[in-house]
């Protein structure tokens, strides 16, 4: 590594210490999403991302890798309807999309983020990440 490079990779990392970012995480954001649930726990290969927004209910999926899968959003809600939300447009631009999931105000949901094959509705299971519960209030 040249000696500009060297300097320039120190002082991010340096900054993103600073305030408290690891660095993996920093590298990790300026490239793609980290939601609240990633593919893996390993910010480095956060192949799709979701994160619920309570106001309005909405889960926002990313695609963060053109890998040639989905991204797929699975779980359970508090309204027995089921949970399967995708996201197979790319991950061109933002890679986001967008879902209203119009809960009952006192419901919640249970979520795993995952791999998919769009064509098949097949998940890769080994992909998803750990479950997370949201409440929509």
């Amino acid at each position: 590594m040249n000696a500009r490079k060297w300097a320039l990779a120190v002082s991010a990392l340096t900054a993103a210490v600073a305030v408290g970012v690891p660095p993996a995480i920093a590298q990790a954001a300026a490239t793609r999403h980290v939601g609240d649930r990633c593919t893996s726990d390993n910010y480095t290969t956060c192949a799709g991302s979701a994160s619920f927004i309570k106001a309005g209910d909405h889960m926002l999926i990313w695609d963060n890798k053109a890998d040639g899968h989905s991204v797929v959003v699975i779980g359970d809600r508090s309204d027995g309807l089921p949970l399967k939300l995708w996201n197979h447009s790319g991950s061109d631009g933002d890679g986001k999309v967008d879902h209203n999931l119009n809960l009952p105000e006192n419901g919640w949901i249970r979520y795993k983020v995952c791999l998919g094959e769009y064509s098949s509705k097949k998940v890769i299971a080994n992909t998803c990440s750990a479950s997370k519960t949201e409440n929509a209030s």
